[in-house]
């Protein structure tokens, strides 16, 4: 057997360089089929020229023949520009010119994000602004420059944009979120290199962020006001009771106006279900879970709304040195065991079942919004994707499909303000819409609503416990339209779940 070395050299042209209309040249045989400009290549042109110079050799008439540099020529002529610069090289044979041509178009390396960071914070630092950037650099958008800029100011950010080049601008752009959470970061990392999940990652830790900042404003809230704080107790904590399980040696129950004095007094916050009044400062908020639910009059005559949030919990720390007593005294038996009672590995179960609940319905509440984003972006399109003519179909002929209360969903998918349905004007927002569209376009306006019918039931945090037949070919279909099911809606269509997305926290310290 025997090993042939390659002898061969490079090929060294004489050339000369000239400025040439782009009108005069004449665009040869090309690998490249069609040119394919766009917006951003010819924007780019306009605003800065034709920045490399165009290859091309001369004819037996002495014409220029573009070798490479397609684009160029085109782009140049579209927009006008008087002169383009040209390196005139040997003509070459047919075969080095198809070998050429491939390598030429085969063999260029994009910039990576890093990189791309890089140059606009170093054009940031002669006064440009994003917009400016993006007209000067041609086919960047000027929220990708905003975003790149935005990832240039954290270091940890630009630093893993550099590092890895598996993340993209808008992954980089979270990690700036996040830099100051090494955790997090190590975990979206991961997801960007496992190359799923990375969106159902940043919402569950975005949520997580923001529950546990209310959860700080509303212990600081207490603080200042002169309460102590303590702990969320054990439900068999032999000294510290909630006050709602309490009495005092009267028989009285305990609350936190009568207990203020005891020197047991002192509080804890809990995610849990209350009362706001509804006022002109304070708008009625939106709650899902209680959508349905009759507005209640407040101690001062206005309307009040139930709400879930955080939410202090009042109690006494030493219950029996204060002179109180359980106010749900054993009287009998039931068929239920003690926590007391039960084996460690008995109260571990139990444990691990509600740590699952709990973790469960937060990542339901952030798979939901990332879905719903998902939708938001899905029906812009204009026309149906494969597959959805069937399942549009489908979904109108169940006997239990209801279009009137997804109406508010589906306007709010599709960023549709105005008049909603009703008997009693003739024409509302969505017909108007319709009314304006192709045909193609009214197809996707009808899937909107069928999407809504089925996305409404999925509201509440703990829909991935009942998920039915209908969830379940909704989220599949979803699936093959693109959207990556986060590890909770795949539970729900009853794949296992995944061990690594388990919570190992108190769940005593959760709602």
């Amino acid at each position: 057997m025997s090993t042939e070395t390659s002898t061969a050299t490079p090929v060294e042209r004489d050339s000369e360089f000239v400025r040439a209309d782009p009108r005069e040249l004449i665009v040869g045989a090309n690998v490249r089929l069609d040119p394919r400009l766009d917006k951003g290549f010819i924007a780019s042109v306009r605003e800065r020229g034709v920045l490399q110079a165009i290859t091309a050799y001369r004819d037996d008439e002495q014409r220029l023949i573009v070798l490479y540099g397609q684009r160029r020529t085109v782009a140049a002529v579209e927009v006008g520009l008087p002169t383009v610069p040209v390196m005139v090289v040997a003509r070459p044979d047919e075969v080095d010119r198809l070998g050429d041509q491939v390598i030429e178009n085969d063999r260029r390396a994009a910039l990576t994000v890093g990189e791309r960071v890089t140059a606009f914070e170093q054009m940031a630092a002669f006064g440009l602004s994003a917009a400016q950037i993006a007209k000067r650099t041609g086919n960047q958008g000027k929220d990708d420059v905003a975003t790149a800029l935005t990832v240039a100011k954290s270091p940890l950010a630009k630093g893993a944009a550099q590092r890895y080049d598996f993340l993209d601008l808008q992954q980089a752009a979270v990690v700036a979120e996040f830099a100051d959470d090494k955790d997090a970061v190590t975990r979206l990392i991961g997801a960007a290199k496992a190359g799923q999940g990375f969106g159902h990652l940043a919402q569950r830790l975005r949520d997580d962020r923001a529950e546990q900042q209310a959860k700080a404003d509303k212990t600081a809230e207490l603080a200042a006001a002169g309460l102590a704080i303590v702990d969320q107790p054990e439900h068999a904590d032999p000294k510290v009771r909630e006050l709602y399980r309490l009495v005092d040696a009267d028989e009285q129950k305990l609350d936190e106006a009568n207990h203020r004095e005891c020197p047991g007094h002192a509080a804890f916050v809990k995610r849990d279900w209350y009362r706001v009044e509804i006022t002109d400062e304070a708008p009625e908020p939106e709650d899902d879970d209680h959508e349905d639910e009759e507005d209640a009059e407040g101690e001062s005559g206005g309307r009040t709304r139930e709400v879930f949030g955080w939410t202090p919990k009042f109690v006494c720390t030493d219950y029996t040195a204060h002179g109180h007593q359980e106010r749900f005294r054993a009287t009998g038996t039931s068929g239920q065991p003690k926590v007391a009672e039960m084996t460690d590995q008995e109260r571990e179960t139990k444990r691990a079942e509600r740590r699952d609940v709990i973790q469960s319905n937060k990542d339901w509440g952030s798979a939901t919004t990332v879905r719903r984003e998902w939708l938001a972006t899905f029906l812009t399109r204009k026309t149906l994707p494969k597959g959805a003519a069937v399942f549009l179909a489908a979904g109108l002929a169940r006997p239990d499909m209801d279009l009137a209360r997804a109406y508010d969903l589906a306007y709010g998918l599709l960023k549709l303000d105005g008049k909603r349905p009703s008997w009693q004007y003739g024409q509302d927002a969505f017909t108007v819409l319709v009314g304006k569209a192709t045909e193609a376009r009214a197809q996707v306006l009808a899937l909107a609503l069928v999407v809504a019918a089925f996305e409404f039931p999925l509201k509440e945090r703990n829909s991935w416990r009942g998920a039915d037949a209908n969830t379940v070919r909704y989220l599949r279909f979803l699936q093959t339209c693109g959207y990556e099911l986060a590890a909770i809606e795949r539970r729900a269509c009853g794949e296992p779940a995944p061990v690594a997305d388990q919570d190992t926290s108190d769940p005593d310290s959760q709602d």
